[in-house]
């Protein structure tokens, strides 16, 4: 008898194997297609034929086996389609292996009634466990029922029950937990091939690294991404790929592997097979799970290069935008705004390096006069004939010189005295009454000339850059009321 039992729990090992393999892409659940509940039943149905050839014959027509544990199994994971097939099938091969007779009969109707009854029983919300106990109870209790009247020696009886009973809990829970263990794996199987295919289809790239930073796992969209097949990139160091200015990259892949932190996120450019470079944003963390080392991490790129170079783009046309925003379009020098965030920026870095600051304010004399006689686009050719003859004479790179309205004209010189700045600003005035542009209404000679204010900023002499700009424009009207064509230098007398 143990052999007998040993037989009936092989048989439902190996039909339950295959029916996991049968069922491992597509999964049996109450709420599976018909088709293939009928066919669980169908597979249920063999089991519990397979598990009666194995049987303990009790009396000429009387045998004990596990044949109802293929209903329960139908039940619960098919529902009453896959039970009632299964019962169908072994009440009729019952009577076809043993014949027609009252045992058959009974054992048939036994069979085809518990279907029905289990198939309704699945449908209660308790767990599995208690379902296969509730079941394998009533089938112990209604099988026993039956036999006792089919049995007319008691004692038989007796010995029969003894020795069933302890088998049917044995095999009731042997199955139970086979069965489980093979819905959980198909669980597993399916959900790691959901994960591949999910690798396999994604538009990023998806790799893993030994904890010396060698490709081990790389999805198929890197042949798309870089040019390599995933193939060709295992085993192969990332660093030899990254551009050499992007040191960062390379310090990211050794600090995660080396400290604690859970994730990086960082930029940087990946050598494709053709020899260009890709832009990649990347998200690497280390990867956490009983199958993997805790120094191996996972990445996540995404190619940006389309993003970059708009942005590169971008910050060009910004950049000049900017350029124009402080640029006068007549003279191409700086224009009042850009004057304006000079001044300021210079005067902040004179007063903290305690150095001298001196302003320059420069007018076209009698410019009204030049247009009224020489039209606005000769008026606009001497604007920018001054702008650069003045441009030309500073020398230094910190020197500015900017439009400041109409035909007037500043000079930012740092670090200079009252001394240098006279020097400057003479120069200036000699070389554009040098250049003789014609002003033949001019009061003060028949060229354009200029007028010229200067005020200084000393260490001693520390200056609002707004009084600084005051005086030298009050330095300019000076320079006009003295005759024109001349420097005056601001003083407080």
């Amino acid at each position: 008898m143990f052999v007998d039992l040993l037989n009936n729990l092989a048989v439902t090992a190996t039909l339950l194997f295959i029916g996991g393999k049968f069922f491992e892409k597509q999964p049996l659940e109450l709420s599976s297609p018909i088709i293939r509940r009928i066919i669980a039943g169908l597979g249920a149905g063999l089991l519990g034929t397979l598990l009666m050839v194995s049987t303990i014959q009790v009396t000429d027509i009387v045998i004990v086996d596990l044949r109802h544990l293929a209903i329960i199994i139908a039940a619960i994971y098919g529902g009453t389609i896959a039970s009632t097939m299964a019962g169908i099938m072994i009440g009729m091969m019952r009577i076809l292996l043993f014949g027609i007779n009252s045992a058959s009969i009974s054992a048939c109707i036994l069979s085809i009634t518990v279907a029905f009854l289990f198939g309704g029983i699945a449908t209660i919300k308790i767990s599995r466990l208690n379902l296969f106990v509730i079941m394998n109870s009533i089938y112990i209790l209604l099988g026993s029922t039956v036999a006792y009247f089919l049995i007319h020696n008691q004692t038989i009886f007796q010995s029969s029950l003894l020795f069933y009973l302890p088998i049917a809990f044995i095999g009731g829970l042997f199955t139970y937990y086979m069965t489980e263990y093979i819905k959980r794996s198909n669980e597993n199987n399916r959900a790691i091939m959901y994960y591949k295919i999910m690798a396999d289809n994604s538009t990023d790239l998806i790799s893993t690294h030994s904890h010396n930073g060698e490709f081990k796992y790389v999805s198929p969209s890197s042949k798309h991404i870089l040019g390599y097949g995933h193939h060709e990139l295992k085993g192969c160091s990332p660093y030899s790929f990254f551009h050499p200015e992007d040191f960062c990259a390379k310090m990211s892949f050794h600090d995660i592997l080396q400290n604690e932190h859970d994730n990086y996120s960082f930029t940087f450019r990946f050598k494709r097979r053709d020899g260009s470079y890709v832009w990649l944003e990347t998200i690497l963390r280390k990867m956490s799970g009983i199958t993997t080392s805790n120094e191996e991490i996972i990445c996540f790129s995404r190619d940006i290069t389309l993003r970059k170079k708009n942005e590169e783009k971008l910050i060009e046309a910004n950049n000049s935008l900017r350029r124009l925003s402080n640029i006068d379009s007549l003279t191409e020098i700086a224009n009042r705004r850009s004057f304006d965030e000079t001044i300021e920026k210079e005067w902040k870095r004179a007063i903290r390096n305690h150095s001298a600051l001196s302003l320059i304010l420069m007018d076209i004399d009698h410019f009204k006069l030049y247009n009224d006689t020489y039209g606005h686009q000769r008026g606009d050719t001497c604007i920018t004939m001054v702008a650069k003859i003045s441009q030309v004479l500073l020398n230094r790179p910190t020197d500015f010189i900017a439009r400041y309205g109409g035909e007037e004209f500043a000079i930012i010189l740092p670090e200079t005295s009252t001394v240098g700045a006279i020097n400057v600003a003479e120069a200036i005035r000699s070389a554009i009454e040098a250049e003789a542009i014609p002003h033949s209404t001019s009061f003060v000679k028949p060229v354009v000339t200029v007028s010229i204010g200067i005020a200084t900023m000393t260490e001693i002499n520390p200056l609002d850059r707004f009084k600084l700009i005051k005086r030298a424009d009050e330095a300019l009207y000076k320079a006009k009321k003295q005759g024109r064509n001349r420097v005056s230098v601001f003083t407080s007398l």
